[in-house]
């Protein structure tokens, strides 16, 4: 918004300075021409004698512009073109001629007609050797092609700041958005840290009123929260991370995923977990990989009955479950975080597995197992392909 204040001020400043640089070119012009037409009416007057005479075609040649002059003597009007009612009051007229013969050229004055009141700017110049005073006018109001240019600045600037205040609006949106999106991506870190760590927490609790048999259950909690602690970190790192900081290189995807599945030998469920890999090499970064690997396993746990089957064939990973699965029209809703199936989840595991998908230039597909269940599918794009993808899915 401050930008398109400052954006519009300035544009009316311009449009105000062109306007008014424009009306006192156009004043200096009027002057100067009239200032012609005074001196030839001048010279005319003092060469014809006691008897003022002029040839009207000659007077239309010394100007370009649609004026008014008169010859004026102490007796009063001598002749007006085109009539006397587009001179000065008398009064006025009275006080520009004791200016023009003490003067040391030419008068110039801006005063109303006496028959319409619009103004005039006058040029009023005594002949020599005479009493006569020659006044030569011009309307002060501006031609059309002057106010057509004005229009044109007045909705020229409109325009304008129309349209900084819409570029305004969209760039000042761009800005933000990032800021914005972190926000929200703190806070949905907060919950999940919040909802996680509820659960191990209370059981510790009751744990403890129950007495010192339950140590052992106490110790198990206290190990399950830790690990769920540094999961719910690597989810904030990554998410704050930029893909393009990421150096890839080859490395044994079979090795990275053997890894990250003995996480789970010591947890609940962990035991159903079969493997059936080949040895392949990707591009990739390790880490990432392995939270991939984690973040499916865990889904498939959390989800599942069991078996989980964790396969790997070239460059093609599948993890299958034996759970409900996920509904067609809720897959892509999965995948952009914040949704889950079932209670006690957070509802980002999937998501972080898409965005490390698309940092390595993955594909990441959702389809049904067979006989039922869910089987999540990350195929890469080979040892060749070095360069990950710069969109987000």
């Amino acid at each position: 918004m401050l930008f398109a204040i400052t954006t519009a001020m300035c544009l009316v400043v311009l449009a105000v300075m062109a306007s008014v640089i424009d009306s006192r070119s156009h004043t200096r012009e009027t002057y100067r021409e009239l200032t012609v037409l005074a001196e030839q009416l001048a010279r005319s007057a003092e060469s014809s004698g006691p008897e003022v005479r002029f040839d009207a075609q000659d007077v239309a040649t010394w100007t370009s512009i649609d004026g008014t002059f008169a010859y004026v003597d102490p007796a009063g009007i001598v002749v007006a073109s085109p009539s006397q009612r587009a001179l000065p009051t008398s009064a006025m007229m009275t006080d520009l001629m004791k200016r023009a013969r003490h003067g040391d050229g030419a008068v110039r004055t801006r005063a109303p007609a006496v028959g319409s009141g619009r103004p005039v700017d006058w040029v009023v110049l005594a002949v020599p050797y005479s009493d006569t005073v020659v006044f030569a006018g011009a309307s002060a109001t501006a031609p059309p092609d002057h106010r057509r240019l004005d229009l044109l600045l007045v909705l020229t600037v409109a325009g304008l700041c129309a349209l900084g205040t819409a570029l305004g609006h969209l760039l000042s949106g761009l800005a933000v958005r990032p800021s914005i999106r972190s926000i929200e991506q703190h806070e949905q870190f907060l919950r999940e840290a919040a909802h996680e760590l509820r659960t191990p927490l209370a059981v510790m609790r009751l744990a403890l009123d129950d007495g010192s048999p339950h140590l052992g259950s106490i110790s198990t909690q206290v190990t399950r929260m830790s690990a769920l602690v540094g999961r719910l970190l690597d989810r904030a790192r990554i998410r704050s991370a930029d893909p393009a900081s990421f150096e890839l290189e080859p490395v044994r995807l079979d090795q990275v995923i053997e890894l990250a599945v003995e996480e789970f030998e010591d947890t609940e469920g962990g035991s159903g977990v079969r493997l059936d890999l080949d040895p392949s090499v990707v591009v990739g970064h390790a880490e990432l990989l392995a939270q991939a690997v984690r973040n499916l396993v865990e889904n498939a746990l959390r989800h599942g009955t069991g078996p989980v089957v964790v396969a790997l064939r070239g460059d093609v990973l599948m993890v299958t479950d034996r759970g409900s699965g996920i509904p067609v029209r809720r897959r892509r809703a999965v995948l952009e975080g914040g949704r889950t199936t079932a209670a006690g989840g957070t509802g980002t595991g999937l998501a972080i597995v898409s965005w490390v998908a698309d940092v390595h230039g993955a594909d990441l597909t959702l389809g049904d197992a067979e006989p039922h269940g869910l089987r999540v599918t990350l195929t890469f794009p080979g040892p060749s392909a070095r360069r990950p993808r710069s969109n987000a899915r």
